[in-house]
Protein backbone atom coordinates (compact mmCIF):
# COMPACT_ATOMS: atom_id res chain seq x y z
CA UNK A 1 0.00 0.00 0.00
CA UNK A 2 2.04 2.87 -1.26
CA UNK A 3 1.97 6.54 -2.04
CA UNK A 4 4.71 9.09 -2.69
CA UNK A 5 4.17 12.55 -1.36
CA UNK A 6 5.25 16.13 -1.96
CA UNK A 7 6.18 18.57 0.83
CA UNK A 8 5.46 22.27 0.95
CA UNK A 9 8.13 24.78 1.95
CA UNK A 10 8.21 28.53 2.41
CA UNK A 11 11.49 30.38 2.05
CA UNK A 12 12.40 33.88 3.16
CA UNK A 13 15.48 35.28 1.51
CA UNK A 14 17.89 37.20 3.72
CA UNK A 15 17.70 40.89 3.01
CA UNK A 16 21.36 41.56 2.21
CA UNK A 17 22.36 38.31 0.56
CA UNK A 18 22.94 38.46 -3.18
CA UNK A 19 22.15 34.79 -3.66
CA UNK A 20 20.87 31.91 -1.62
CA UNK A 21 23.34 30.30 0.81
CA UNK A 22 25.21 27.16 -0.10
CA UNK A 23 23.48 24.08 1.22
CA UNK A 24 24.52 20.56 0.41
CA UNK A 25 22.37 17.51 0.64
CA UNK A 26 22.85 14.30 2.59
CA UNK A 27 21.20 11.00 2.04
CA UNK A 28 20.75 7.96 4.27
CA UNK A 29 19.83 4.94 2.20
CA UNK A 30 19.36 1.59 3.88
CA UNK A 31 22.19 -0.94 3.46
CA UNK A 32 21.31 -3.90 1.29
CA UNK A 33 24.56 -5.84 1.01
CA UNK A 34 24.97 -9.35 2.38
CA UNK A 35 25.19 -9.46 6.15
CA UNK A 36 22.54 -6.84 6.79
CA UNK A 37 19.07 -7.78 7.96
CA UNK A 38 16.76 -8.03 4.94
CA UNK A 39 13.75 -5.79 5.29
CA UNK A 40 10.73 -5.28 3.08
CA UNK A 41 9.45 -1.71 2.95
CA UNK A 42 5.74 -1.44 3.48
CA UNK A 43 5.52 1.86 1.59
CA UNK A 44 2.99 4.52 2.35
CA UNK A 45 4.22 7.73 0.76
CA UNK A 46 7.05 9.57 -0.91
CA UNK A 47 6.79 13.08 0.41
CA UNK A 48 6.54 16.30 -1.53
CA UNK A 49 7.86 19.30 0.34
CA UNK A 50 5.74 22.43 0.52
CA UNK A 51 8.00 25.11 1.89
CA UNK A 52 7.53 28.71 2.74
CA UNK A 53 10.41 31.15 2.36
CA UNK A 54 10.85 34.25 4.41
CA UNK A 55 13.31 36.43 6.29
CA UNK A 56 14.40 34.63 9.45
CA UNK A 57 17.82 35.86 10.52
CA UNK A 58 19.73 39.07 9.91
CA UNK A 59 20.75 40.49 6.55
CA UNK A 60 23.72 38.14 6.26
CA UNK A 61 22.30 35.29 8.30
CA UNK A 62 19.89 32.48 7.63
CA UNK A 63 17.96 30.50 10.23
CA UNK A 64 16.96 26.91 9.59
CA UNK A 65 15.64 24.19 11.91
CA UNK A 66 15.77 20.50 12.79
CA UNK A 67 13.13 18.48 14.59
CA UNK A 68 15.78 16.76 16.76
CA UNK A 69 19.29 17.40 18.04
CA UNK A 70 22.06 15.63 16.09
CA UNK A 71 23.44 12.59 17.89
CA UNK A 72 27.02 13.25 16.85
CA UNK A 73 28.96 15.50 14.49
CA UNK A 74 31.61 12.83 13.94
CA UNK A 75 30.97 11.38 10.45
CA UNK A 76 31.95 7.91 11.65
CA UNK A 77 28.90 7.91 13.92
CA UNK A 78 26.38 9.54 11.63
CA UNK A 79 23.35 7.34 12.33
CA UNK A 80 20.51 9.87 12.06
CA UNK A 81 19.28 12.46 9.58
CA UNK A 82 20.11 15.62 11.62
CA UNK A 83 23.69 14.41 12.12
CA UNK A 84 24.04 13.67 8.42
CA UNK A 85 22.65 17.04 7.39
CA UNK A 86 25.08 18.99 9.58
CA UNK A 87 28.00 16.78 8.57
CA UNK A 88 27.21 17.52 4.91
CA UNK A 89 27.77 21.22 5.59
CA UNK A 90 30.88 20.85 7.78
CA UNK A 91 32.79 18.20 5.82
CA UNK A 92 33.76 17.25 2.29
CA UNK A 93 33.65 13.85 0.62
CA UNK A 94 35.45 12.54 -2.43
CA UNK A 95 32.09 12.78 -4.18
CA UNK A 96 28.91 14.58 -3.19
CA UNK A 97 25.27 14.99 -4.19
CA UNK A 98 23.92 18.23 -5.55
CA UNK A 99 20.50 19.64 -4.62
CA UNK A 100 18.83 17.42 -7.23
CA UNK A 101 20.43 14.23 -5.93
CA UNK A 102 22.94 13.95 -8.78
CA UNK A 103 26.48 12.77 -8.05
CA UNK A 104 29.06 15.52 -8.60
CA UNK A 105 32.74 16.02 -7.77
CA UNK A 106 33.80 16.81 -4.22
CA UNK A 107 37.40 16.61 -3.07
CA UNK A 108 37.87 14.33 -6.08
CA UNK A 109 37.62 16.37 -9.27
CA UNK A 110 37.20 13.24 -11.38
CA UNK A 111 37.35 9.46 -11.14
CA UNK A 112 37.31 6.44 -13.39
CA UNK A 113 36.86 2.68 -13.09
CA UNK A 114 38.97 0.10 -14.89
CA UNK A 115 37.47 -2.42 -17.29
CA UNK A 116 36.78 -4.88 -14.46
CA UNK A 117 34.56 -2.37 -12.67
CA UNK A 118 36.32 -3.18 -9.39
CA UNK A 119 39.19 -0.66 -9.39
CA UNK A 120 38.43 3.05 -9.02
CA UNK A 121 40.98 5.83 -9.33
CA UNK A 122 40.10 9.19 -7.76
CA UNK A 123 42.00 12.37 -8.63
CA UNK A 124 41.96 14.96 -5.84
CA UNK A 125 41.67 18.71 -6.22
CA UNK A 126 44.69 20.69 -5.12
CA UNK A 127 44.49 23.38 -2.47
CA UNK A 128 41.62 21.93 -0.43
CA UNK A 129 42.17 22.31 3.30
CA UNK A 130 40.48 21.78 6.65
CA UNK A 131 39.08 24.72 8.60
CA UNK A 132 42.27 24.81 10.71
CA UNK A 133 44.47 25.07 7.62
CA UNK A 134 45.70 21.48 7.40
CA UNK A 135 45.87 20.34 3.76
CA UNK A 136 43.88 17.41 2.37
CA UNK A 137 45.89 14.80 0.47
CA UNK A 138 45.28 11.27 -0.73
CA UNK A 139 46.96 10.03 2.45
CA UNK A 140 44.43 12.05 4.46
CA UNK A 141 41.58 10.32 2.67
CA UNK A 142 43.08 6.88 3.23
CA UNK A 143 43.61 7.62 6.94
CA UNK A 144 40.03 8.87 7.24
CA UNK A 145 38.65 5.65 5.79
CA UNK A 146 40.87 3.56 8.09
CA UNK A 147 39.57 5.51 11.07
CA UNK A 148 35.91 4.77 10.28
CA UNK A 149 36.62 1.07 9.88
CA UNK A 150 38.82 0.90 12.99
CA UNK A 151 35.90 2.21 15.08
CA UNK A 152 33.56 -0.59 13.96
CA UNK A 153 33.46 -2.17 17.42
CA UNK A 154 32.31 1.20 18.83
CA UNK A 155 29.36 1.50 16.49
CA UNK A 156 30.77 3.43 13.52
CA UNK A 157 28.96 3.36 10.18
CA UNK A 158 31.20 1.11 8.10
CA UNK A 159 28.81 -0.12 5.40
CA UNK A 160 29.79 2.58 2.89
CA UNK A 161 33.39 1.35 2.93
CA UNK A 162 33.08 -2.42 3.41
CA UNK A 163 32.89 -3.03 -0.37
CA UNK A 164 36.62 -2.15 -0.42
CA UNK A 165 38.86 -5.21 -0.60
CA UNK A 166 40.06 -6.11 2.88
CA UNK A 167 37.91 -3.47 4.62
CA UNK A 168 35.69 -5.96 6.42
CA UNK A 169 38.71 -7.92 7.68
CA UNK A 170 40.35 -4.69 8.87
CA UNK A 171 37.16 -3.61 10.67
CA UNK A 172 36.97 -7.01 12.37
CA UNK A 173 40.57 -6.74 13.57
CA UNK A 174 41.67 -9.59 11.32
CA UNK A 175 44.04 -7.51 9.17
CA UNK A 176 46.57 -4.79 9.93
CA UNK A 177 45.68 -2.62 6.94
CA UNK A 178 43.16 -2.29 4.13
CA UNK A 179 44.39 -4.20 1.11
CA UNK A 180 42.23 -2.31 -1.38
CA UNK A 181 43.48 1.23 -0.70
CA UNK A 182 46.61 2.53 -2.46
CA UNK A 183 48.08 6.06 -2.53
CA UNK A 184 50.45 6.38 -5.50
CA UNK A 185 50.88 10.15 -4.95
CA UNK A 186 49.48 13.08 -2.96
CA UNK A 187 46.59 13.70 -5.33
CA UNK A 188 45.61 10.17 -6.32
CA UNK A 189 43.93 7.38 -4.40
CA UNK A 190 43.21 3.98 -5.95
CA UNK A 191 40.48 1.82 -4.41
CA UNK A 192 40.03 -1.84 -5.28
CA UNK A 193 36.72 -3.47 -4.38
CA UNK A 194 35.90 -7.04 -3.42
CA UNK A 195 33.69 -7.19 -6.53
CA UNK A 196 32.43 -4.75 -9.18
CA UNK A 197 29.97 -2.22 -7.76
CA UNK A 198 28.89 0.61 -10.04
CA UNK A 199 27.26 2.62 -7.23
CA UNK A 200 30.45 2.73 -5.16
CA UNK A 201 31.19 6.42 -5.94
CA UNK A 202 27.76 7.22 -4.47
CA UNK A 203 28.63 5.43 -1.25
CA UNK A 204 31.59 7.78 -0.90
CA UNK A 205 29.16 10.73 -0.84
CA UNK A 206 27.47 9.43 2.32
CA UNK A 207 28.13 11.16 5.67
CA UNK A 208 30.12 8.22 7.06
CA UNK A 209 32.58 8.59 4.18
CA UNK A 210 33.30 12.27 4.91
CA UNK A 211 36.97 13.16 5.16
CA UNK A 212 38.34 14.06 8.60
CA UNK A 213 41.84 15.17 9.66
CA UNK A 214 44.42 12.48 10.35
CA UNK A 215 44.60 13.53 13.99
CA UNK A 216 41.43 14.35 15.92
CA UNK A 217 40.84 15.10 19.58
CA UNK A 218 38.68 13.20 22.08
CA UNK A 219 35.88 15.78 21.75
CA UNK A 220 35.75 15.57 17.95
CA UNK A 221 32.06 14.58 17.94
CA UNK A 222 31.23 17.85 19.76
CA UNK A 223 33.81 20.17 18.17
CA UNK A 224 34.60 18.78 14.73
CA UNK A 225 37.06 20.22 12.25
CA UNK A 226 36.01 19.67 8.64
CA UNK A 227 36.65 21.28 5.28
CA UNK A 228 33.11 22.00 4.09
CA UNK A 229 31.46 25.33 3.18
CA UNK A 230 30.51 25.93 6.83
CA UNK A 231 32.45 25.58 10.09
CA UNK A 232 31.01 24.97 13.53
CA UNK A 233 31.05 27.91 15.93
CA UNK A 234 28.77 26.71 18.71
CA UNK A 235 26.49 23.79 19.54
CA UNK A 236 24.02 24.26 22.37
CA UNK A 237 22.38 20.86 22.65
CA UNK A 238 18.63 20.69 22.03
CA UNK A 239 18.63 24.41 21.28
CA UNK A 240 20.74 25.68 18.40
CA UNK A 241 23.80 25.08 16.23
CA UNK A 242 25.67 28.12 14.92
CA UNK A 243 27.77 27.77 11.77
CA UNK A 244 29.96 30.37 10.07
CA UNK A 245 30.91 30.59 6.41
CA UNK A 246 34.20 29.02 5.39
CA UNK A 247 35.91 32.01 3.78
CA UNK A 248 38.43 29.86 1.91
CA UNK A 249 36.12 27.12 0.67
CA UNK A 250 37.26 25.66 -2.65
CA UNK A 251 33.68 25.64 -3.95
CA UNK A 252 33.10 29.32 -3.16
CA UNK A 253 32.12 31.11 0.02
CA UNK A 254 28.45 30.73 1.10
CA UNK A 255 26.38 33.87 0.40
CA UNK A 256 25.43 34.25 4.07
CA UNK A 257 27.83 34.86 6.94
CA UNK A 258 26.13 32.56 9.42
CA UNK A 259 23.72 29.66 9.46
CA UNK A 260 21.68 29.07 12.63
CA UNK A 261 19.98 25.70 12.98
CA UNK A 262 17.39 25.69 15.73
CA UNK A 263 16.02 22.52 17.32
CA UNK A 264 12.21 22.73 17.13
CA UNK A 265 10.52 19.32 17.54
CA UNK A 266 6.87 20.26 16.87
CA UNK A 267 5.72 20.99 13.28
CA UNK A 268 3.09 23.51 14.38
CA UNK A 269 5.69 25.37 16.43
CA UNK A 270 8.01 25.41 13.43
CA UNK A 271 5.25 26.94 11.30
CA UNK A 272 4.44 29.54 13.95
CA UNK A 273 8.11 30.52 14.24
CA UNK A 274 8.20 31.09 10.50
CA UNK A 275 5.07 33.23 10.59
CA UNK A 276 6.68 35.37 13.30
CA UNK A 277 9.74 35.87 11.09
CA UNK A 278 12.08 33.66 13.13
CA UNK A 279 12.84 31.07 10.43
CA UNK A 280 13.94 31.45 6.81
CA UNK A 281 12.31 28.23 5.66
CA UNK A 282 9.69 25.85 6.98
CA UNK A 283 7.98 22.70 5.83
CA UNK A 284 4.26 23.32 6.07
CA UNK A 285 2.50 20.80 8.35
CA UNK A 286 0.08 18.52 6.53
CA UNK A 287 -2.84 19.69 8.67
CA UNK A 288 -2.10 23.32 7.77
CA UNK A 289 -1.86 22.86 4.01
CA UNK A 290 -5.16 24.49 3.03
CA UNK A 291 -4.64 27.52 5.28
CA UNK A 292 -1.12 28.14 4.04
CA UNK A 293 -2.15 27.85 0.42
CA UNK A 294 -4.78 30.53 1.10
CA UNK A 295 -2.76 32.87 3.31
CA UNK A 296 0.80 32.39 2.05
CA UNK A 297 0.34 31.28 -1.54
CA UNK A 298 2.95 33.68 -2.96
CA UNK A 299 5.63 32.39 -0.58
CA UNK A 300 5.09 28.68 -1.15
CA UNK A 301 7.32 26.40 -3.15
CA UNK A 302 6.25 22.88 -3.99
CA UNK A 303 8.95 20.36 -4.80
CA UNK A 304 9.50 16.61 -4.58
CA UNK A 305 11.24 15.45 -1.43
CA UNK A 306 13.60 12.48 -1.37
CA UNK A 307 11.49 10.85 1.28
CA UNK A 308 9.32 7.75 1.39
CA UNK A 309 6.91 6.95 4.21
CA UNK A 310 6.87 3.24 4.96
CA UNK A 311 6.64 0.53 7.58
CA UNK A 312 9.62 -1.84 7.55
CA UNK A 313 8.87 -5.56 7.64
CA UNK A 314 11.39 -8.05 9.02
CA UNK A 315 11.19 -10.89 6.51
CA UNK A 316 12.97 -13.35 8.81
CA UNK A 317 10.47 -13.47 11.64
CA UNK A 318 7.20 -15.34 12.20
CA UNK A 319 4.40 -15.05 9.66
CA UNK A 320 6.18 -12.21 7.88
CA UNK A 321 8.52 -14.78 6.34
CA UNK A 322 5.62 -15.71 4.05
CA UNK A 323 5.38 -13.42 1.01
CA UNK A 324 1.61 -13.92 0.94
CA UNK A 325 1.29 -12.36 4.37
CA UNK A 326 3.44 -9.43 3.31
CA UNK A 327 1.36 -8.90 0.19
CA UNK A 328 -1.82 -9.09 2.25
CA UNK A 329 -0.54 -6.34 4.54
CA UNK A 330 0.17 -4.10 1.58
CA UNK A 331 -3.25 -4.72 0.09
CA UNK A 332 -4.98 -4.01 3.42
CA UNK A 333 -3.85 -0.39 3.72
CA UNK A 334 -5.92 2.29 2.01
CA UNK A 335 -2.95 4.48 1.18
CA UNK A 336 -4.93 6.58 -1.28
CA UNK A 337 -7.39 7.73 1.37
CA UNK A 338 -4.56 8.36 3.84
CA UNK A 339 -2.81 10.51 1.27
CA UNK A 340 -5.94 12.53 0.44
CA UNK A 341 -6.90 13.14 4.07
CA UNK A 342 -4.07 12.88 6.60
CA UNK A 343 -1.46 14.08 4.11
CA UNK A 344 -3.58 16.70 2.35
CA UNK A 345 -2.99 15.24 -1.11
CA UNK A 346 0.70 16.04 -1.05
CA UNK A 347 2.20 13.10 -2.85
CA UNK A 348 1.85 10.22 -5.24
CA UNK A 349 1.36 6.51 -4.66
CA UNK A 350 4.63 4.63 -4.31
CA UNK A 351 5.41 1.44 -6.13
CA UNK A 352 8.82 0.84 -4.59
CA UNK A 353 11.44 2.28 -2.27
CA UNK A 354 12.92 4.76 -4.78
CA UNK A 355 10.99 8.04 -5.17
CA UNK A 356 10.57 9.89 -8.48
CA UNK A 357 13.58 12.00 -9.36
CA UNK A 358 16.19 9.51 -8.16
CA UNK A 359 18.19 7.32 -10.48
CA UNK A 360 16.68 3.84 -10.42
CA UNK A 361 13.06 4.99 -10.15
CA UNK A 362 10.82 2.77 -12.30
CA UNK A 363 7.72 4.56 -13.55
CA UNK A 364 6.33 1.32 -15.01
CA UNK A 365 5.86 -0.34 -11.62
CA UNK A 366 2.28 -0.46 -10.35
CA UNK A 367 1.51 0.13 -6.65
CA UNK A 368 -0.36 -2.47 -4.62
CA UNK A 369 -4.11 -1.95 -4.97
CA UNK A 370 -6.29 -1.46 -1.91
CA UNK A 371 -8.14 -4.81 -1.95
CA UNK A 372 -9.18 -6.17 1.49
CA UNK A 373 -10.93 -9.16 -0.09
CA UNK A 374 -7.81 -10.24 -1.96
CA UNK A 375 -5.77 -9.68 1.22
CA UNK A 376 -8.12 -11.96 3.17
CA UNK A 377 -7.76 -14.68 0.52
CA UNK A 378 -3.97 -14.48 0.72
CA UNK A 379 -4.10 -14.79 4.52
CA UNK A 380 -6.39 -17.84 4.17
CA UNK A 381 -3.92 -19.44 1.78
CA UNK A 382 -1.13 -18.77 4.25
CA UNK A 383 -3.11 -20.33 7.08
CA UNK A 384 -3.92 -17.11 8.96
CA UNK A 385 -7.29 -15.56 9.81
Amino acid sequence: ACCKMPSFFTLRHSGGASRSPSFRCAEHPSPTRTGHLPMTRFLLAAVMVLTACGGGGGPRSITYYFTADPRSLDPAFSTDVPSGEVIATLFDNLTQFDADGRLVPGIATRWEADTSGAVYTFHLRRGAAFHDGRPISAATVAASFRRVLSLATKGSRTWTLTPIRGAAAFAAGEAGDIEGIAVPDDSTIVITLEEPLNVFPKLLAMPASAIVPESVGPDFSESPVGSGPWRLVEWSHDDVLLLAANEGYWGGRPASDTLRIRIIPEPLTQAAEFEFGQLAVVEVPFSETARWETEHGAELQRRPALRALYVAINTRRGPLQDVRVRRALNMSVDAGTMMRTIMAGRGVRAAGAIPPGLEGYDSTRAPYPYDPAAAARLLDEAGWK
